[in-house]
């Protein structure tokens, strides 16, 4: 498991948002997660439950976007 995928596991809700944030938003193209990564990170997040799941939504979002 990448160090990225064990914080989205382990982190709190605050740390998670900011990380999402930074990759989803506002890093350069040569940064940004593939959609597999983004997929998984969605799926963490959706174990999780409770206020992660809104998080989980920002990721399916953007991969809605993307398509």
């Amino acid at each position: 498991m990448t160090e990225l995928a064990q914080l989205i596991q382990t982190a709190s809700y605050g740390e998670v948002q900011e990380t999402l944030q930074f990759f989803l938003e506002e890093c350069s193209l040569d940064q940004a997660p593939s959609h597999e990564e983004i997929n998984q990170w969605r799926d963490m997040l959706t174990a999780r439950g409770g206020k992660f799941q809104t998080l989980a939504q920002q990721c399916q979002q953007y991969l809605n976007e993307l398509a």
